[in-house]
């Protein structure tokens, strides 16, 4: 709190006078963390149309770039359920399935349409959201290539990935 505090230019005093307790901060940096990568997801998949392939290539996409955007808000996130009290725990858990139903969804049905061709569609979705979410592991921004270009790799990576075919997306 007083690494915060200090960062934010305040004292940690005033800190509890906002959040009750690092639990309840540390729970809204993952609840907006989720929530806006939950909505950044949503948005770009509705926004491919109805091709499977555009739509996987889209959510994988933006799931890496908001991951890039802010990679200590994004390894906090996926290092720190460890350190959730069980109910906020079960609160994130619920925000990351349901980030990870998106992909799922758009997956199944590309199977089901014939796109993509793997006989196992929930791990290789599982897969997907895993490495687009592990980029801020290793991102930086003095790297050599840009978080879109990482993005658009990795989304023909996802498509690779369910046995799907890149030409009706673009980058």
């Amino acid at each position: 709190m007083r690494d915060i505090a200090k960062a934010s230019g305040t004292t940690p005093a005033a800190m509890y006078h906002y959040y009750a307790s690092k639990q309840e901060l540390l729970m809204d940096i993952i609840g907006r963390f989720m929530e806006q990568s939950i909505e950044v997801t949503r948005a770009a998949v509705e926004a491919a149309g109805d091709d499977p392939s555009a739509q996987l290539f889209a959510a994988a996409r933006s799931h890496v770039l908001w991951n890039a955007s802010d990679v200590m808000s994004s390894f906090l996130v996926n290092s720190e359920i460890r350190s959730l009290e069980p109910d906020n725990r079960r609160l994130n858990i619920a925000q990351r399935d349901k980030l990870q139903r998106m992909f799922d969804s758009v997956v199944v049905q590309g199977v089901a349409a014939g796109a993509f061709l793997t006989p196992w569609p929930r791990e290789a979705s599982r897969a997907v959201v895993t490495m687009c979410t592990a980029v801020a592991t290793w991102y930086k921004s003095a790297g050599e290539l840009s978080p879109e270009e990482i993005a658009n790799r990795y989304g023909f990576l996802a498509l690779s990935l369910v046995g799907g075919q890149a030409d009706s997306v673009s980058s």
